[in-house]
């Protein structure tokens, strides 16, 4: 039996195996470089199965402006800004304890006549990093349309949004494998439940362990709903006023930068759908415009190419042509501290 994507992607994530976690075959068999495969397979690639003779400028063009229309690049900035590097590059891995700490007690920092200054030692390790090559590519039979322009823009803008699918499936593994959780009932089975203290514990016992407040709080779909159904169900002013609080109006109540609803799904199985992130919360904390030494708790490094984030290429065989997409970006969790996540049951 195969093993579940996720279940590998966690596992990766857990024996810090960063490489293996942002490894596109976790989630698409590999392209070997033939065209056998049937009308609109779509099969994992990288830098090795693509020659710069096959770029293909109008489909470049097309993918800048296409839109996109589950917003899943929106999300995805907002949750895990990119950071620009080459493609090998170096970053902190933080604890962050010697930036809260203070000499007080023991006058650690009174110099002596004639003597130095204590010596402060960064407690934060430097390591080595690498963007990693992710590309998918999807092969259309001639006699199915594949020559033609307009079917090779629909592959174009499938393969993005499996590409940025993908991305966000390993942000939220990746911040899953570093959290704290807490099981939370807001069903009526519960005594008084109120979620929206629930997620502002969560942010202050983020800067308990972090030393600075969260600033950025997720919400699976199922748990979004599970709220709306827990205030609602109390028939209060407050609790009616609350169920209909935006995603600003609950980061404002929180104090943090911004609320993101996660409602994005993915194909499960052959028949049915699932979300990305169903009944569960996250709090942590992320800086927009990052460096690679800040102390967020993740980063997404990505590097441009000559022709964008993306690179687009046509490649043409016997019957058949090949739509290929690529992008070059690594996901690493710098710092598990202070990252908090709840699991939402409604009974």
């Amino acid at each position: 039996m195969a093993k579940n994507p996720l279940t590998q992607l966690r596992a990766a994530v857990a024996s810090g195996n960063i490489a293996l976690a942002n490894d596109q075959t976790l989630f698409y068999p590999a392209w070997q470089g033939d065209a056998s495969a049937a009308h609109g397979t779509v099969l994992a690639a990288n830098d090795a199965n693509f020659d710069a003779q096959y770029l293909s400028q109008p489909l470049q063009d097309y993918i800048v402006g296409a839109p996109e229309d589950e917003g899943l690049q929106a999300v995805l900035d907002a949750i895990c800004p990119s950071i620009p590097v080459s493609r090998s590059f170096t970053y902190r891995v933080h604890d962050t304890a010697e930036q809260f700490q203070d000499d007080a007690d023991t006058d650690a920092d009174l110099r002596e006549i004639g003597g130095d200054f204590a010596q402060v030692k960064r407690t934060g390790t430097q390591a080595e990093g690498r963007t990693d090559n992710k590309g998918l590519v999807m092969i259309l039979d001639n006699d199915q349309g594949g020559e033609d322009q307009r079917i090779q823009e629909r592959a174009v803008v499938n393969l993005r949004s499996r590409l940025l699918r993908s991305e966000l499936r390993r942000v939220i593994a990746t911040l899953d494998g570093g959290a704290t959780n807490t099981d939370s009932n807001w069903g009526p089975s519960a005594t008084k439940p109120d979620p929206d203290v629930d997620l502002l514990t969560d942010v202050d016992a983020g800067g308990d362990a972090r030393g600075v407040d969260s600033n950025i709080v997720i919400m699976g779909g199922g748990a979004r709903i599970k709220r709306k159904k827990c205030f609602r169900s109390q028939l209060t002013s407050g609790s009616n006023a609350s169920a209909t609080m935006s995603d600003q109006d609950l980061a404002d109540f929180l104090g943090v930068e911004k609320v993101v609803t996660i409602r994005n799904r993915r194909q499960t199985t052959a028949t049915t759908k699932g979300k990305i992130v169903g009944d569960l919360t996250y709090s942590y904390y992320v800086r927009q415009a990052a460096m690679p030494d800040d102390p967020s708790n993740i980063k997404r490094f990505v590097t441009q190419t000559t022709s964008g984030l993306l690179r687009v290429y046509i490649i043409p065989k016997l019957k058949r042509t090949v739509v290929a997409v690529e992008h070059y970006s690594r996901i690493v969790r710098t710092s598990s501290l202070g990252i908090n996540k709840r699991t939402i049951t409604y009974t």
